[in-house]
Parts: structure tokens; sequence; C-alpha cells
């Protein structure tokens, strides 16, 4: 078999390799893209190769049959690219409606006849009238006169490549970013070899004799085009259809309606949520429980978005709707996108916020800079008696007592110059136009905005419990020990007055004026630890247990201290702790009822913490008393014996300790305290 070299072979030979290459890659890159793109990508690029392979061999071929023959390859592969070329244009700009098999029958039938026709009939007589090899220049190329049947072939092919270069050229123009430029090389790609091949017919390039189709020579020059689209702007990863990797697999439930109402595409979370929304069923019955959703398509509200609630395994779910018209060329709409976001979270956490606003104790309002009330709290009204909607929009210094507005709008103004927040203490005017004391806290809503946040305490009654508690502690404190000490001094004065039957009684009053004494100053001890900003310190428990027994031995000489310690017992307190353990030691000698009472301190290691142990021989505290320290209150027919009880358990709770009273066998208390070890004696 004897073959001709051509100035054309090399370029279609060209074309066909790097035509089989797309479409090898392409399958290679199968799970990329939608499936209707790759696989009309494939058909072009397959189809474009299989046209310009056979046309190389036509041109190479030196004798007419050996032409003829490779020429029915030359047409299947036109007809097939004529099939190939509008599905892939379609499946680019997503009209894959077209590709169903009734209206893409349209784009088919014809190739597909012709084809057949080739194989059974032959290209001669079917397109060719009188064919035969001329010579153009030192190669042999075929001549013929056109038949009716190639005439009509070649004009179909025309109109169908105009259809698609205009869908093409609208995308390029309508489109911005990637997509353009994608849409505007693909139409270049496309139009230059039809140019060409016309340019060939018409001879305005090629050999004077016979007859050269340019058009699969130009596919050598447009693959380079398909190369950059396909690499540089990566047609197969990012493209309008890529909906496997944009549309089916975004978390958002999206639902799209055509002009009539009907579901045509959703994606696995909106069928989550809409069950009913099957493809090809009206927007009515889809969404019959949420009615306004199916208004909505049937309205034609654009860039609309409203919020509904579906229900979600018992639960219910909040989305919101985002309505969108799809806009065909000109003012035609083309249908309804509906895309739901699932904000049941969101939602869930602002009406809890919004419940603890509304039932909160406090005043919460938020104001902008220029002092108007924006928002307040339900709360206002049950605390002051204002309803929000008659404070919202008035300044909010209107409300303070004029004289505190002064420091109120100075710490105002301070909130919005820095981050740190503002605190006041001022008067409010209630509805029934008294005035009630608030604690109140200014500070920056966010970072990035110009309003505050007011957060207003009602503090009247405890500002009016608290300044009985300082006329009740002033008394205790100072009056009762000022009259005490005076009873003290007019009983040693009967002493000299009263024979000896009279001194038990005086004796009595000795000892009430002592325990008088001694209760005013633990309420003393008890003021400073309740209002004392004292902070945590280490201490040694075996040097303070130690230095208070010898006092308590040197302040009541009657009584008999032991003392049980280690060399050291180093622990975590309260700087307060001193208090508590010399009360738990003077009560163990005071309120006991014997000539001889009996004292045993113990400090002992306990697990990580030390424990001390006083223990008494004296009549006990009753249970009835035990259980009311134990729960914290104090009634008038409850009270416990004293206030030094208190005191300690204040002061050890503040440590981080325990407090424990237990009854000693035969007669006595025990009083247990524990205490954390203090870093370095754990080490």
């Amino acid at each position: 078999m004897a073959w001709q070299p051509t100035p054309y072979t090399v370029p279609l030979l060209v074309a066909a390799v790097a035509s089989f290459a797309f479409a090898a890659y392409a399958v290679g890159n199968r799970s990329r893209g939608g499936h209707a793109l790759l696989r009309s990508f494939v058909g072009v690029a397959g189809t474009a190769g299989v046209w310009s392979l056979a046309y190389a061999a036509q041109l190479s071929a030196t004798s007419l049959d050996l032409t003829l023959f490779f020429n029915r390859f030359v047409w299947l592969g036109s007809a097939g690219l004529a099939v190939a070329w509008p599905a892939f244009v379609l499946s680019y700009v997503d009209r894959t409606a077209w590709l169903d098999r009734r209206r893409f029958a349209l784009f088919w039938v014809v190739p597909v006849a012709f084809a057949v026709a080739v194989w059974t009939v032959g290209v001669d007589p079917l397109f060719y009238v009188d064919p035969v090899l001329v010579d153009a220049g030192g190669f042999r190329v075929l001549e013929y006169a056109p038949t009716p049947a190639l005439l009509g072939f070649v004009g179909y092919t025309y109109a169908v490549n105009l259809f698609t270069y205009a869908v093409l050229g609208y995308a390029a123009v309508s489109r911005d970013g990637v997509f353009r430029r994608q849409a505007a090389v693909l139409f270049v790609a496309g139009v230059a070899p039809l140019a060409l091949g016309a340019a060939g017919i018409a001879g305005l390039v090629g050999p004077e004799n016979g007859v050269v189709d340019f058009t699969p020579i130009a596919f050598s020059g447009t693959s380079a085009l398909l190369a950059w689209v396909v690499f540089r702007y990566r047609l197969l990863d990012v493209s309008p259809i890529a909906r496997d990797a944009v549309f089916a697999n975004l978390s958002d439930g999206v639902v799209v309606c055509d002009a009539h109402g009907r579901v045509v595409d959703n994606n696995d979370p909106a069928k989550a949520l809409f069950p009913d929304a099957e493809l090809g069923v009206h927007a009515d019955e889809a969404f019959a429980d949420v009615p306004s959703v199916a208004d909505a398509v049937a309205e034609a509200a654009s860039d609309d978005e409203f919020r509904v609630t579906v229900d979600g395994d018992g639960a219910p779910r909040f989305l919101t709707v985002d309505v969108h018209d799809i806009t065909g060329p000109g003012t035609t709409r083309g249908g309804t996108v509906l895309l739901f976001r699932d904000v049941t979270e969101r939602e869930t956490l602002q009406r809890r916020y919004r419940a603890l606003i509304e039932k909160s104790p406090n005043v919460i309002a938020v104001c902008g800079e220029d002092g108007l009330v924006r928002y307040v709290s339900p709360s206002i009204e049950r605390l002051i008696g204002h309803r929000p909607n008659e404070i919202e929009g008035r300044p909010v210094i209107d409300l303070v007592h004029p004289e505190d507005r002064r420091e109120a709008q100075q710490a105002f103004e301070r909130a919005f110059e820095g981050a740190e927040p503002q605190s006041l203490t001022h008067r409010i005017a209630c509805a029934d136009g008294s005035w009630r004391r608030f604690e109140t806290v200014i500070e920056r809503l966010f970072a990035d905005t110009r309003e505050v946040v007011i957060t207003a305490t009602d503090v009247t009654d405890a500002r009016r419990y608290e300044q009985r508690l300082q006329v009740l502690n002033r008394v205790l404190r100072h009056d009762l020990k000022n009259d005490t000490n005076v009873i003290g001094g007019y009983a040693d004065l009967l002493r000299d007055h009263v024979d000896e039957e009279g001194d038990p009684y005086l004796d009595i009053i000795d000892r009430k004026v002592r325990t008088l004494t001694h209760l005013s100053d633990q309420a003393r001890e008890i003021d400073v630890a309740l209002h004392s900003d004292a902070g945590r310190t280490e201490i040694d428990l075996a040097e303070l247990v130690d230095r208070l027994c010898e006092s308590l031995e040197s302040s009541f000489p009657e009584a008999t201290v032991t003392v049980t310690i280690p060399d050291s017992a180093v622990v975590s307190a309260d700087e307060l702790l001193e208090s508590a353990v010399r009360n738990v030691l003077e009560n163990a000698v005071v309120h006991n009822d014997g000539d001889d009472p009996h004292v045993e301190a113990t400090v002992v290691a306990d697990g990580d913490r030390f424990r001390i142990d006083v223990a008494d021989d004296g009549p006990g505290i009753p249970p009835v008393e035990r259980t009311v320290f134990s729960e914290a209150r104090e009634t008038a027919l409850e009270h416990a014996s004293g206030l030094g009880l208190w005191l300690v358990h204040w002061i050890v709770t503040e440590s981080g300790g325990d407090l424990e009273i237990d009854t000693r066998e035969p007669t006595g208390t025990v009083v247990r305290m524990w205490l954390p070890r203090a870093d370095s004696e754990s080490g």
C-alpha cells in the first residue's frame, strides 16, 4: 500500500493525538465535574480525534478506493462531533433539560441518519458526484461535485454550530470571573475550525485543485486552547455545572422549581428536610406543611427571605428560606431557586438568651453613643414600674436621680472611651415617683460597635438590710460593751457594801459581764472577717496552736491545757485563721461549768490536709444547736449558743477547709477543723 506525504498530515496527527489524550484524561478524572459535562467532553474529544486521524489517512492515501474508504470514517467523526459538541455546550451552560431523549433527538437524529447512510449507501453516490483524485501540487486530493445531501448535512451542522456559538457567546458576556474566561476560550475553540473550514470551501485557503477540509486541521490549534481551558481554568474541576462538587454537596438545602412550579432539582439536605419534594412534584404538594414556601414559588418573590419551622424527628427545626428567581434571556422567568438554611442551633441559643434576659432579676439595657435607650429588658416593669416601650427611645440619664446624674454621665462616657467596665451606685426613678437604689455596670457591647450594655441590680433592700445590720453591730460592739463595763464597775463597788451572802450574786454578775464582753469582742472579729479582703497565706498550725494554748493558760489559770503537735504543719489558709482557732480554744474554757476545765489540742496529718482537734470536758453543745449550726440558719426559737462558732465556720470555709462538731464521751465536745496543706508542705 503506497502513501503520500502532505503538508496537512502532521497537523492532523497532532490534533488526533491531542484529542485522544484529552478524552483519556477526562475518563481518568471522571470523579470531577458533572456527569453530563464529562460524557459530552469525552464525546467531543473522541470524535474530533477520529475525524482528524481518518482525514490524515484519507489525505495520505494514493488510490481513489482507499481515499473513499477512509472518507467514511471522516464522516463518522464529523457526525459524532455534530452530536457531542451541542451536548457539551448545553451541559456547560447547565441546560441539561435539553439532554433528555426527546429534546436531544433534535440534535442527534440527523447526524445518526447520515452516518448510517454513509456506511450502507456509501459516500459515492450519497455525497459526491464523479469523485476523482487530482494533483494539488505534489500530492493528490479528492475532487468532486457536491450532492444535495452533502449540502443539506453541511448546512445542518453549520446551523447547529451557530446556535452553540450564540449560547457560548451569551455565557461569556453574562458571566464573570473564571467562568467568563472559560466560555470565551471555548467560544474561540469552536468558531475557529468552523471559520477555517468555511474559508477552505470558499477557496480562500488551500490548493487550487481539489478540496481540502481545514476543519479537522484547525483542531491542532484549538487543542492548545482546549488544553488551556482544561488545565488553566480547570474546566472539569470548576465549571458552572460542577454539581457534585457544589450543588449536591452543599450543606444547605436547595430546591429548584421550573416556571410552572414543579420541582426539577434538589440536593440531599433538601430531601432530608422535605421528603415530599420529589422531582416532578408541584410546589403545593412538595411544601404542603409549609404553605409560605409554596406561596413564594407561586408569587415569584425575587430575592426574598423568611423563616419557617418544620418537624425534625419530633423536635422543631428552624429554617431561613432564601428565594431567588431564575431569569433567562430577556425578562422571561425560568423558575425559582429555594435555599434552606438550618438555623435551629442559632435560634435555640437566641431564645435561651432572650429568656434569660427577660427573666433576669436585673434591668438590662442597650444604649447608643447618643445616650438613647435602644433596648430595655421586660424586668424593668417588675422592678420600677415602667413599661419597656415607655423607656426605649428616651435618654437613659432621665431616669437617674438629679444628684447622681453627673457621676452616671461620666461613667457612661468612660465606657465608650475604654474597654474596662464602669461601675457606680445611683438612684433610679420609679413609675410611682419613688426612688430605688441600683448598682450598675456599663460596658461596651462589642468592640466594633458604638453601643454599651447597662446592667442594673436593685440593691435598695440589701442596702436597707445592711444599714440595719450596721446599727445592730454598732449597738452590740459599742453600746453593749460600754454598758457591761459600767455594770461590772458598779458590781465591784457593791462588794464593799454587801455581806458574804451577797458575794455569789456579785460573782454571777461578774461572770455575765465577762460573757457579754466576750460576745462583743466576737462581734468585732466577725465584722472584720466579713468585710476583710484578706487572702490566703501559709500558716504553721504547729506554731499557731502552741502559741494560742500558752495564751489560753495565761488567761485562764484554772484550766488544764494539753498540746500535741508535730514539728511543722504548714497550711494554706485565710489570714484570719488565728481568730478561728482562738475562738474554739476559748469556747472550750468559757462554756465549761466545771472548776477545773480540761482542754486537749492536737494537730495531725490527714491525707493531703492537716486536722486540728480541740476537745473539752464541758457540758457539750446540745444536739438541736449543732443541727442549727450545720444547716447554717438561725431562728427565734433555735439559735447557736454564741457567735464564735459562726466565725469559725466562715473562716474555715473561706480557707477551703471543713468543720465538724461531735459529742465527746462521757461529757464534752470535740471540734475538728481540716485545712489544706500548703504547696511547699505538699512538695
